[in-house]
């Protein structure tokens, strides 16, 4: 699995940055916000396999969550685990 990222500030990405899902709102399934998408890491033909989420009150730690337990929302710039 390649790492991709989507944090337009770092460099040295195996491969150009996506911004795909940088800084969508992550929800649980109740809707509450649980943090915010900081990272996507990407499979070799560039497919998403999982999000780097900052939660915490200051975002201090950081969860993996795979990419087919969200469900994404574009227009609202959110992923909601399922």
């Amino acid at each position: 699995m390649a790492h991709t990222t989507t944090n337009p500030r770092q460099s040295g990405a195996p491969s150009e940055p996506r911004e795909d899902y940088y800084d969508y709102v992550v929800r649980d399934p109740e809707g509450r916000k649980i943090g915010r998408v900081k990272e996507l890491f990407a499979s070799l033909r560039g497919e998403p396999q999982y999000v780097k989420v900052r939660v915490g009150f200051f975002g201090l730690r950081s969860v993996l969550i795979p990419v087919c337990f969200v469900a994404i929302d574009e227009e609202r710039r959110a992923l909601t685990l399922l």
